[in-house]
């Protein structure tokens, strides 16, 4: 249902980054284990973890859920597709080199700063990166349903599928 209000997104601009949803203690305990329900222990406690991309104009484009203790980079590899030939807009937790070497290859264009502690330091266009508040601005949006903000479900499938509701309703919602 996505990918068919988001068939024709805004621009070559792409904002990716992920936000925690903290699982409540009544979704805690699946059947099958946590991990295999994209739960894991943080040092907040058990926690998820939304993957967005979003358009030129802060609307979903992809959404995916991963267990909270995973690495941003990892978590980017389940909306990979989405970033191929783009503009790429993310935050210092996306900066790997083989991020940054797999979305080259793909004809994509990275706008992510580089972490201090780097040996190569990557340029990086900071009005171009002053579009990533988008992604920022659709968490923000997208969490004010509570169902949302707080994770009640025991299945992955059920807290994706909700997340991907409220996107869409953000969709038909959203002013352009």
């Amino acid at each position: 249902m996505l990918a068919l209000v988001s068939a024709e997104p805004a621009g070559r601009i792409r904002s990716l980054d992920c936000s925690f949803v903290k699982v409540h203690r009544d979704g805690a305990n699946p059947a099958g284990g946590q991990a295999s329900q994209a739960m894991g222990m943080t040092k907040g406690g058990l926690n998820s973890k939304i993957v967005a991309v979003v358009d030129g104009v802060g609307r979903a484009v992809a959404l995916a859920l991963v267990a909270g203790p995973v690495g941003d980079v990892q978590a980017a590899a389940s909306v990979r597709p989405e970033l191929l030939g783009k503009i790429v807009i993310a935050d210092k937790g996306f900066d790997a080199s083989a991020l940054r070497e797999d979305l080259v290859r793909s004809q994509a264009i990275t706008c992510i700063p580089p972490r201090r502690n780097r040996k190569i330091v990557y340029r990086f266009s900071k009005p171009l990166y002053r579009h990533r508040h988008t992604v920022e601005n659709f968490f923000c949006r997208i969490k004010i349903y509570r169902r949302a903000a707080t994770r009640y479900d025991k299945l992955a499938a059920h807290a994706l599928a909700f997340v991907t509701i409220a996107a869409i309703l953000d969709w038909l919602n959203h002013e352009v």
